[in-house]
């Protein structure tokens, strides 16, 4: 996939298509990649959030702002902000990481996305990255937000209806050491909800505490 239909996504044309390319790349293929970009793109983004609260929510009070700033910036929330724009498909990683499912992965989309986010601010200043923000991050104020992470919002939702918690089960373990993927289980009432994968238990456990949320409201759960 060639970036122009990504910059479509975006709405940006990039001056320095170099840093587009680097945004893109996963520490997988070696030093020049989006972790720094990464880094840069976290704080853009959590100010361009604060200042859209600001000014599209002027009656609400400092502490709501701030939960609701938490939420927009959680990485549920940016991995599914990367899932609207596919991503994923427009990684570049190592194979077998690919293979593996990376694509899909949400810790991946989330840091993948802040650096994204980090170039655009880059190449074409703060109102480019403003605008991004606004584009994308914008449509989810006018959506319900889930104040919570899964894992407690999936717990908080059996207790409500008198279920035991959630039991999270190690599936599998691959790849080498410096590089391992965790696929995890979750169990309600002994009966296997979901599973996913990721590049830590904690971040597996709560892919698959969304998953099983989802399948809870459709009602297969």
């Amino acid at each position: 996939m060639g970036i122009f239909e990504l910059e479509k996504q975006l709405g940006y044309q990039f001056q320095a298509p170099e840093l587009l390319k680097r945004a893109l790349t996963h520490p997988s293929l070696g030093e020049n990649n989006y972790q720094r970009l990464e880094f840069l793109g976290d704080a853009v983004l959590e100010l361009f959030v604060s200042r859209m609260l600001y000014d599209k929510r002027p009656l609400m009070p400092e502490g709501e702002m701030t939960r609701l700033r938490s939420a927009l910036v959680r990485e549920e929330t940016l991995a599914t902000v990367a899932r609207e724009m596919n991503l994923g498909r427009y990684l570049s990683m190592d194979p077998s990481l690919s293979q593996e499912g990376g694509r899909n992965y949400s810790s991946i989309l989330c840091d993948a996305l802040e650096a994204v986010l980090a170039a655009v601010y880059l190449d074409g200043g703060s109102e480019a990255a403003q605008a991004l923000v606004q584009t994308y991050w914008g449509k989810l104020l006018s959506q319900p937000i889930q104040s919570k992470d899964a894992k407690s919002a999936l717990q908080e939702m059996l207790q409500a209806k008198g279920q035991s918690p959630p039991d999270y089960q190690l599936v599998d373990q691959i790849g080498p050491a410096h590089r391992r993927i965790f696929e995890m289980a979750v169990s309600i009432d002994g009966k296997e909800a979901a599973r996913a994968k990721d590049i830590s238990k904690k971040k597996a456990e709560q892919a698959a505490a969304k998953l099983a949320l989802e399948q809870i409201c459709k009602g297969n759960a």
